[in-house]
C-alpha cells in the first residue's frame, strides 16, 4: 500500500430480506481525521450500495448519546432520529443508552 493507512472502517450488518429490506450500519473515524468529511462521505457511499446494489430500504444507526460527532456525520448522511434504546450496547464494561437514527433509501 506503499504509505496508505486505514482511519475508519464501515459496516453493514444485520442484513433483512423479505419485508423488511434493513440492515444496520456501524462506523468509525481515526480521531486524527475527524471533522473533514469522510465519515459522511464513506457513509454515503454505503448508503448508495445499500439501495442500488443490495435493494434495501432502510439502514439504521445508533450512536451514545453524547457522541455529537457521530451524531453529526449521521445529520449529514440523511439520517433521521427515531428514538432512544436504554442500555443498548455494552462499552467499557458499562451498558450504555444510544439514540437511534434510520435512513429511508426511497
Amino acid at each position: 500500500m506503499n504509505g496508505s493507512r486505514i482511519v475508519g472502517a464501515i459496516t453493514l450488518t444485520g442484513i433483512v430480506r423479505g419485508p423488511f429490506l434493513s440492515a444496520n450500519a456501524g462506523y468509525w473515524i481515526d480521531k486524527e481525521f475527524t471533522g473533514r468529511g469522510l465519515g459522511a462521505a464513506a457513509l454515503g457511499y454505503v448508503l448508495a450500495a445499500a439501495k442500488n446494489k443490495l435493494g434495501l430500504h432502510r439502514v439504521q444507526a445508533a450512536t451514545l448519546k453524547h457522541n455529537a460527532a457521530s451524531r453529526k456525520i449521521l445529520a449529514r448522511a440523511g439520517f433521521e432520529e427515531i428514538g432512544l434504546a436504554p442500555s443498548y450496547l455494552k462499552i467499557a464494561g458499562i451498558w450504555q443508552d444510544h439514540v437511534l437514527f434510520q435512513r429511508i433509501l426511497e
